[in-house]
């Protein structure tokens, strides 16, 4: 019986994932504190799709990585860059280290907010930090290499193609592919790398 290595999926969820950094506000951002509210428009724009790096452990998949925005302030000129670190941990049933992983996602919702920070003793003005935050919708596909066997009607087809059309991965003769230490990283790189170039 002919058997063949094939991807199967081991999960498909989807999570949500927070970027968020704290900063002290630019020159001329207050806060009310009355209401709580930034005496100045501040506004966040995304700049690039998030960068995830990921951690495979049993049960569990690790991101790492940040997400690059713009940040303006109403009647002022400059535009600061900033990376928002993303850190995160999603229990996904069965998965295991040498997975392959898949992530996409979406930017549901971003804010900013004012906090005052803490004034010495001894001063009377305030200083303000602002915190940066971004939500993230993630749909997460995990595939695991098997070998699987051919039903008899499929092999009969697969033992008509002429043998020199047939590649080395599809016959169990293949050599076996070596294990990649980072886990899914060669995933990762076919399938965003270029968006980060």
């Amino acid at each position: 019986m002919a058997r063949i290595i094939t991807h199967v999926v081991v999960a498909e969820i989807e999570a949500t994932k927070i970027a968020s950094l704290e900063m002290q506000a630019p020159l001329g951002v207050d806060v009310q504190l009355d209401t709580g509210e930034l005496t100045k428009q501040v506004r966040v724009i995304p700049l690039d799709e998030p960068l995830l790096r990921r951690t495979i452990l049993p049960g569990k998949l690790i991101n790492e990585g940040f997400l690059k925005v713009q940040l303006m302030v109403e009647d002022n000129e400059l535009q600061n860059v900033l990376y928002l670190p993303i850190f995160s941990v999603t229990d996904i049933e069965g998965i295991q280290p040498g997975d392959h992983v898949l992530e996409f996602s979406e930017l549901e919702h971003i804010s900013v907010s004012g906090l005052p920070d803490v004034v010495p003793l001894g001063q009377s003005t305030y200083r303000v930090k602002l915190f940066v935050r971004a939500l993230l919708n993630i749909q997460i596909t995990v595939t695991r290499e098997e070998i699987v066997s051919l039903p008899e009607e499929i092999e009969d087809k697969f033992q008509s193609i002429p043998r020199r059309q047939r590649t080395a991965r599809q016959t169990v003769q293949s050599k076996e592919r070596s294990v990649n230490r980072y886990g899914s990283e060669a995933t990762w790189n076919r399938y965003w790398a270029h968006m980060h170039r």
